[in-house]
């Protein structure tokens, strides 16, 4: 029931976000997909995914949701390209000690208490020259009625949308920790004042760290 219910508001959101993401990534990329959900994109794009030969880690804190991921990869045989782990951003340690091309926030970058202190920790698994990629819905001026009703959809859908993302902020965030952006790509604008972006960035010479632990 709780997919269902995921996939039938997010399916749009989910879809335009891999069709983008999974496209741009180049050949035998390392992706570390933060927010992956229930795998529901892997219908559409499992050929995509085995034919560029991707690999793919997933992690997520909504066990529900990874089951059904779990069940995803088994039933288009994508267990060499993706792995999965239950657990928030804020805890997990990459097991590889390549680390990764991409990091992507996949419409989970809102969810965080702390963003900030997020961004500080992952910067530092990048391998160099990697991208730090955001879908997300992104408002430009104040819409009080969304900051109201978003954070509220949960209790009705099962589904967390976070807090409304305004752009000045999130611009303001990736500033302060020295990321760059090198594509700001509309994908589409929302009926509701939004418009799905996919901001791709990438750590300053002198903002790169060192991997946190």
């Amino acid at each position: 029931m709780k997919n269902s219910i995921y996939n039938l508001i997010i399916n749009d959101l989910t879809n335009d976000c891999y069709n983008n993401c999974l496209n741009y990534f180049p050949d035998r990329a390392v992706v570390l997909d933060v927010g992956i959900g229930n795998g529901a994109m892997m219908k559409n794009y499992h050929s995509l995914i085995k034919s560029k030969e991707l690999k793919l880690t997933g992690i997520d804190i909504n066990r529900h949701y990874l089951n059904h991921c779990q069940c995803q990869i088994e039933k288009y045989g994508l267990e060499k390209n993706i792995e999965i782990y239950c657990m928030p951003v804020e805890q997990f340690d990459p097991i590889h000690t390549e680390f990764y091309d991409f990091i992507l926030f996949s419409m989970s970058f809102m969810l965080f208490k702390d963003p900030r202190s997020v961004l500080e920790r992952i910067k530092g698994w990048l391998k160099p020259g990697g991208e730090i990629i955001f879908f997300q819905t992104i408002y430009k001026k104040k819409f009080r009625l969304m900051e109201f009703i978003k954070p509220r959809l949960k209790y009705v859908t099962t589904v967390d949308f976070g807090i409304v993302t305004y752009e000045k902020d999130l611009l303001a965030t990736l500033q302060a920790h020295n990321l760059m952006i090198v594509e700001d790509r509309l994908i589409k604008k929302e009926w509701y004042k939004g418009e799905s972006r996919m901001l791709i960035t990438t750590p300053s010479p002198a903002g790169r760290g060192s991997a946190q632990r």
